[in-house]
């Protein structure tokens, strides 16, 4: 069924099929929480924490290097130069570098559930490039055949320009959708925001609580009273003279003489707050848990305590950047056919892992001796030209294979002797064997 004929269905068929109605409400990403805070992705993102949660994520999967590669004869992988997805990948579009395009649909991804990217195609039906899209300015539609539309909005005359041939219900083979955990239905997936819609509410509450508080008047550190009353030129009078006596570096920790009955009350910070402040500690843990996010990337906890820093940072990769990484590779060999054995979508995982020089270091020497890792490989992964020779993968000459017996020993002159001398057959010379005459001169 062509496009059009398949559009013409839609419009034919047009009962309850724009996915969206039954969204709106518990589901809908535009909500208030019940700490009166209108929670959505705009006003998440003013809030610190989750601002720092979407940047760190988006930040950290479009370092990672993304490539097609071919497997090699020799069980490893080499880069698929030959194949246009490999430049796509590299520079989906002319505006945007791989990295911010990455950036942009990871941030969508992590803060809105949903990223979108159109396939603008020649008349091969070949992808030129790629044009992200804001979740907000696309709708998803169903047909009665089973099939589905992405009705995208377009927004500035860039986008009208780029996306001129593109009808205005975009078929679904032409979008390139990433989802996070799909709940409502399987061509959708969850706002983060919108399931912890609470718990952002809580925060922002908490911080717009503290601004407004600090707008207010800050707390003075204590209080001077007596039991007269001042005139206004009096209380002036003694302000002046108790910042004379108190203020300035040099001042810190002198004794203060008061006198006609002055007293000093120093104001502290009372069990409420710090508790407010335990409070505020608390709402920004549960942020980072929300986005997966380890506390000590927000400052919230110190790195030191617990696991070392590289211990942590190959913990994040294994269980949060590695499962977008996945999703990715997944929807990208499924989007462009490619089959994922003669072809196939990949990260590099080594840059995003660069230890200190002496654990690179440690690490090479390993592997170098281990033996799985030639020299130049080693060269190369800290940017180093190859070194003549060093192709070959080493091994240590006081290992063998399992059950490997050593040669008989030869029966020939017994080496040097006690005093150093070589002795029959201990003299170096390859061309005499053991038992002839001494070469001349020993």
């Amino acid at each position: 069924m062509g496009i059009l004929s398949r559009v013409a269905g839609f419009f034919r068929g047009k009962s309850d099929n724009a996915v969206g109605s039954e969204l709106w409400g518990a589901w809908s990403e535009y909500g208030e929480s019940d700490a009166g805070i209108p929670v959505n992705a705009f006003t998440a993102m003013q809030h610190g924490a989750v601002m720092a949660c979407v940047a760190i994520l988006s930040e950290d999967l479009a370092k990672i290097p993304l490539g097609l590669y071919r497997p090699t004869a020799t069980g490893g992988k080499a880069p698929a130069r030959d194949h246009y997805l490999h430049g796509l990948l590299r520079n989906p579009n002319d505006w945007q570098t791989g990295f911010e395009f990455k950036e942009m649909m990871q941030s969508a991804l992590v803060l809105r559930g949903n990223a979108y990217a159109v396939a603008v195609r020649d008349g091969r039906g070949q992808p030129q490039y790629l044009v992200p899209v804001h979740p907000d300015r696309v709708c998803l539609y169903e047909s009665p055949g089973g099939e589905w539309f992405y009705s995208v909005t377009r927004n500035g005359l860039h986008d009208m320009a780029v996306l001129a041939s593109q009808p205005i219900l975009v078929p679904q083979e032409d979008v390139l959708h990433l989802r996070w955990l799909s709940q409502y239905n399987s061509l959708l997936g969850s706002s983060r925001i919108t399931l912890a819609r609470e718990s952002v509410g809580l925060a922002m509450g908490l911080e717009q609580h503290q601004a407004r508080f600090a707008g207010a008047g800050a707390r003075p550190s204590g209080i001077l009273s007596m039991e007269k009353k001042l005139t206004k030129e009096a209380k002036e009078a003694l302000v002046a003279e108790w910042a004379k006596l108190k203020g300035g570096p040099r001042n810190a920790g002198a004794a203060a003489v008061l006198d006609d009955g002055v007293k000093w009350q120093p104001l502290g910070m009372s069990m409420v707050d710090a508790e407010f402040m335990a409070s505020r500690a608390f709402q920004l843990r549960d942020i980072a848990r929300i986005f997966r996010v380890p506390p000590y990337k927000l400052g919230v906890e110190d790195a030191g305590n617990g696991p070392s820093m590289v211990q942590q940072d190959q913990d994040y990769l294994n269980s949060v950047i590695s499962s977008y990484c996945e999703r990715w590779k997944a929807k990208l060999e499924k989007f462009f056919q490619i089959d994922g054995d003669e072809l196939f979508v990949d990260w590099d995982y080594s840059h995003f892992l660069k230890a200190d020089i002496q654990t690179r270091f440690t690490a090479y020497r390993m592997a170098v001796g281990g033996p799985w890792m030639s020299p130049n490989e080693a060269r190369r992964g800290e940017g180093l030209p190859s070194a003549p020779n060093g192709d070959a993968v080493l091994q240590a000459t006081n290992m063998a294979p399992l059950g490997w017996e050593p040669p008989e020993r030869s029966q020939g002159g017994g080496g040097s002797d006690a005093t150093g001398v070589p002795g029959a057959g201990g003299d170096g010379d390859a061309e005499r064997l053991p038992g002839d005459d001494p070469a001349p001169g020993v």
